[in-house]
């Protein structure tokens, strides 16, 4: 349909530098289920302590107005990275985490206890209320959370050919029982949407369909989004835009990540909107 998937080439190149080193230290600490949690409370204190968003697109978050009260949701909130991203780029927004994996919950409740800002929900979004599994791989006993899916094929295939001396022995996908509801049954006004659910984006969508008709969010979905998700987003009158850091650009999916926005929010960066070979620059 005429979409361009350009990656920026920074992104490329960086991606290419690391992919060798990432794939090592991820079969590395596999060696070591032990350390797993240590890891990420390390890494969440190095991000913290020094304000650096585990993933560089949320820096585009900044450069909307940070509106009191204004709405944020962390669908597919996993360990709080993304919840961390937002807070460290908004000073007033409220934050609702919806995470299906109760193995994780407990993680997120105690992370954000006492932190007026974030609200944990323990149920996923869907295009229908239900109860089903969630299969959580495992490999040499190390948890893969982020990979998590509601299609056992998708929550295990990722680590194939991203592991040293993979082998299938080794690799397990345990079924823990989640909630899912829809996000038109809760009666939220969100003004951002970040979406990472593992192939779930869609019905996650359908599910809010009438939030999103009424309030308009910026919607923030892991790269490259389907087919699907783009056409339904686009009878919403939605336009997708890559974030280079700096600018947003129309009509480009993102490295990792792609923003999507109305007019009625891309007018709110106009002056951060790059066109053709010029960044728009609003009046004064």
């Amino acid at each position: 349909m005429g979409v361009d998937f350009a990656v920026p080439a920074a992104i490329h190149r960086d991606d290419e530098m690391n992919n060798k080193m990432k794939v090592a230290l991820r079969t590395l600490q596999t060696s070591f289920p032990g350390l797993l949690d240590t890891k990420f409370k390390l890494m969440r204190a190095y991000r913290n302590g020094l304000r650096i968003p585990f993933d560089p697109d949320f820096r585009g978050i900044s450069l909307f107005p940070d509106a009191p009260d204004a709405l944020f949701l962390d669908v597919g909130a996993n360990r709080g990275q993304s919840t961390d991203a937002i807070l460290m780029q908004t000073r007033n927004s409220r934050i609702q985490m919806f995470e299906p994996n109760p193995l994780l919950c407990e993680k997120l409740e105690s992370q954000y206890r006492g932190n007026p800002r974030g609200t944990v929900n323990r149920f996923g979004l869907g295009d229908k209320p239900v109860e089903q599994p969630l299969f959580v791989p495992f490999y040499k006993g190390w948890m893969f959370d982020g990979l998590a899916s509601f299609d056992k094929e998708k929550a295990t295939s990722w680590l194939r050919g991203r592991m040293l001396f993979y082998h299938d022995r080794h690799l397990t996908a345990r079924e823990v029982p989640c909630r899912i509801r829809r996000l038109d049954e809760l009666g939220l006004k969100p003004f951002f949407m970040k979406l990472d659910v593992q192939g779930y984006e869609l019905q996650a969508l359908e599910g809010a369909e009438r939030t999103i008709a009424s309030f308009e969010p910026v919607l923030l979905i892991e790269s490259p989004p389907e087919d699907e998700i783009i056409a339904f987003l686009k009878n919403l009158g939605y336009q997708f835009y890559a974030f280079t850091g700096t600018e947003f650009i129309p009509g480009q999916m993102g490295g990792r990540n792609t923003f999507f926005m109305t007019e009625s929010k891309a007018v709110l960066v106009k002056q951060f909107i790059k066109h053709g070979s010029q960044v728009m620059v609003a009046a004064r």
